[in-house]
């Protein structure tokens, strides 16, 4: 790892395999990290990323999965032009049973080349909240019958 790989760990109350399947397929993605996606989840299968919210850029962040091991690792590498070199990098998951859930670890290694230091801020502020919605993903509501 260098200064420019970003590191982010969670404990998520869910088994691996349900984890992985919220990190890699469209249907889950839409529900915790983009607005709109299509995932062919293996290696080399395209990921394609769509956010239509106020300040995302309008732009799809096209990618390809570069590892797939299902329930312990994957990884992307893609970008869109708004990107130096039209790479936002790789991102790699993690994942292991802990017993009651999943530990994750995320790590979002960046190109070491210029023009990606004012990246990094707004990717260390955007992963935790990623990583809190994908939490509220997998939890499953509340019982109302007590």
């Amino acid at each position: 790892m260098s200064d420019t790989d970003l590191v982010f760990d969670a404990t998520l109350e869910a088994p691996a395999e349900r984890v992985f399947a919220a990190l890699t397929q469209a249907r889950h993605l839409e529900c915790w990290f983009c607005d709109a996606c299509e995932s062919e989840p293996r290696v080399n299968g395209r990921l394609l990323m769509r956010w239509t919210r106020l300040g995302s850029s309008r732009e799809p962040f096209e990618a390809r999965w570069v590892e797939f091991v299902p329930p312990a690792r994957a990884g992307f590498q893609g970008g869109h032009v708004g990107y130096p070199d039209g790479n936002a990098g790789t991102v790699w998951y993690e994942l292991a049973a802990n017993g009651t859930g999943t530990d994750l670890r995320v790590r979002h290694e960046l190109p070491r080349r210029k023009g990606y230091e004012t990246l990094i801020t707004p990717w260390r502020e955007a992963w935790p909240r990623a990583l809190e919605r994908l939490q509220r993903h997998l939890t499953p509501p509340a019982d109302p019958r007590g």
